[in-house]
């Protein structure tokens, strides 16, 4: 079983980034509340935040809460091999610094582990970068792992281009 709640040793699976023209804080907080993941995860449906996080585990940060270190979701993600059905995943926050980093633990039809880390750039301006690794059987052949993570590729691109559209049409801009 891997270790879910540290970063692997072994090379991310998938990386995809995005400059904003949001705060930090906001792209941050965003992430953080994965019950924000069907608006930018079109896979993903009926997420239900099923443990509250542990303030006191959140580096010294009271105001996560709820959403930090120990939350616990579960979602139903879509199985593109056989549209119309899903597959029960379990995610869980296991690390959040406040406005750089969330990272979570995944476990479904495979285990994985994110990283999601934002750079601020400004007042109004950041980048993110989501780190993706994912576990599969040992013992599959190259091609299919090739495909697995072609498909993580493309799936966490899609969900940094959406996440960005999303919070750059909701953000106001500031006053000038």
């Amino acid at each position: 079983m891997p270790d879910l709640d540290s970063t692997p040793r072994s090379p991310p699976t998938a990386v995809a980034k995005a400059d904003f023209d949001v705060p930090a804080g906001v792209v941050w907080a965003y992430r953080l509340d994965f019950a924000n993941l069907p608006a930018y995860n079109p896979d993903v449906s009926d997420v239900t935040r099923v443990r509250d996080g542990d303030a006191a585990a959140s580096d010294g940060d009271d105001d996560i809460g709820v959403c930090g270190p120990g939350a616990r979701y579960t979602f139903t993600l879509a199985d593109p091999r056989n549209p119309g059905t899903g597959q029960t995943v379990e995610l869980w926050t296991v690390r959040a610094v406040e406005p750089t980093l969330v990272a979570a633990g995944m476990e479904g039809g495979s285990a994985a582990y994110e990283e999601f880390v934002v750079e601020p750039r400004g007042d109004n301006a950041c980048a993110a970068t989501l780190t993706l690794w994912v576990t599969l059987p040992d013992g599959l052949p190259d091609d299919v792992l090739e495909m697995a993570a072609a498909g993580s590729q493309a799936q966490i691109d899609k969900e940094m281009r959406l996440m960005k559209e999303n919070l750059e049409r909701s953000t106001p801009s500031p006053a000038s």
